[in-house]
């Protein structure tokens, strides 16, 4: 019998499988050849009898062994009895960091890098899950929270790890400890508004400034110095504040610039919505400030309930990890078990989704149960035993 072993994919590959090499075949730690009988690549048909290239931590090339050319230095892992599969990629997960969130509400200026430990438990568990890549962002007891940062499980440094530096900002609208839900947004909405107002204050003095030194020029009968603005003007979909080309953006506060250049449309961000009700402030809170075509929403197991908005905006999602609702009718006490992926997918939503542990909150647990749902779904569209490719 012959035993079918997975590989993952990519520099994680490589830092597992190194040390199964002897010492006397080593080569630089840049390169790698994976032999596999069968590789998933999510990309299109499996390949049979194939090879993957990785150099510097990257797949250069991957197909046919004999359409593949292979570094002649580069060690070769793997074989025909062996399947390569993509890794897990961990779309949004607060874990890996020394804490999740802060003591101040509104921490734009902050960096997940300085909190990210890379000998953390976690990212040495990673391994052991096949998760690869990991979106770390501060948690959801926040309002707006640090800069996030995408990383993979390995390295010594934070720099090793990063394969995306400064990606992404967290904001909340549900309320974080010691807030009611009204307050949460009055926050939320104060740290913007106060942001529109220092720029308005800001764009007004360099107006009259310019105006100033234009005057004093033609009254001496020379021409204006350094007339050419100095910033640039202000983008995106939501409010903009003209004249913010005058105003340099080195005399911007940088606790606030990031939240400029998230009404600008320059980052990405995910809200988090803890219940329903929050999904529609949410989207007019990110509408208003033109963040909704950057914005991915990070629900709540309950907020199915808002699949509708949430289709209506347009907007992807990252699901909770618990993957089935239940709620008890306060009258009768009968329990209605609701299998969260399933309303998204009818709905066209595209989500993804997070892990909790290494059980039944896994991503390899949650993918499977995704798809013996799926075919379980089908099986009883068709007449037949509704346990098929039931776990």
């Amino acid at each position: 019998m012959t035993t079918s072993r997975t590989l993952v994919q990519g520099a994680l590959a490589a830092s597992l499988l190194f040390g199964t090499l002897p010492a006397a075949e080593a080569a630089p730690a840049d390169k790698l050849v994976i032999e596999a009988g069968r590789i998933i690549t999510q990309a299109g048909d499996d390949i049979e009898n194939g090879v993957i290239v990785v150099e510097n931590g990257r797949i250069t090339a991957i197909g046919a062994a004999a359409d593949v050319e292979k570094p002649w230095d580069a060690p070769v892992v793997g074989g025909p009895d062996f399947v390569a599969a993509p890794g897990f990629v961990e779309a949004h997960s607060n874990r890996g960091m020394d804490r999740s969130n802060e003591n101040l509400d509104v921490t734009p200026f902050l960096n997940v890098r300085d909190s990210i430990d890379p000998v953390n438990f976690y990212f040495e568990d990673c391994k052991r899950w096949g998760i690869t890549t990991i979106n770390v962002q501060q948690g959801n007891n926040t309002v707006v929270a640090g800069n996030g940062r995408i990383v993979k499980p390995t390295g010594m440094t934070v720099e090793e790890m990063t394969v995306r530096p400064n990606y992404g900002y967290k904001i909340s609208l549900a309320p974080k400890s010691g807030k009611s839900r009204a307050t949460q947004r009055q926050t939320l909405t104060r740290a913007f508004g106060d942001l529109r107002r220092d720029l308005e204050g800001k764009a007004a003095e360099a107006k009259q400034q310019a105006d100033y030194d234009r005057r004093e020029a033609l009254g001496q009968g020379r021409e204006q110095e350094g007339a050419d603005a100095p910033g640039r003007a202000m983008g995106g979909t939501g409010w903009t504040i003209e004249g913010l080309e005058l105003v340099d953006r080195a005399d911007i506060d940088e606790k606030v610039l990031p939240l400029l250049e998230m009404v600008e449309g320059r980052h990405d961000v995910f809200l988090y919505c803890g219940a329903p009700m929050d999904v529609a402030p949410a989207i007019d809170f990110a509408t208003a400030n033109g963040l909704l075509a950057r914005t991915t929403l990070v629900l709540d197991d309950s907020c199915w309930k808002a699949a509708d908005a949430i289709a209506a905006a347009g907007l992807s999602v990252v699901l909770d990890s618990n993957l089935v609702h239940v709620e008890k009718d306060p009258v009768t006490e009968e329990e209605t078990e609701t299998f969260v992926p399933g309303v998204f997918a009818e709905k066209g939503i595209p989500f993804a989704l997070a892990s909790a542990n290494n059980s039944t909150n896994s991503l390899w647990f949650q993918a499977a149960v995704c798809v013996g749902h799926e075919h379980r779904d089908a099986g009883r569209d068709t007449g037949g035993d509704d346990r098929l490719a039931a776990l």
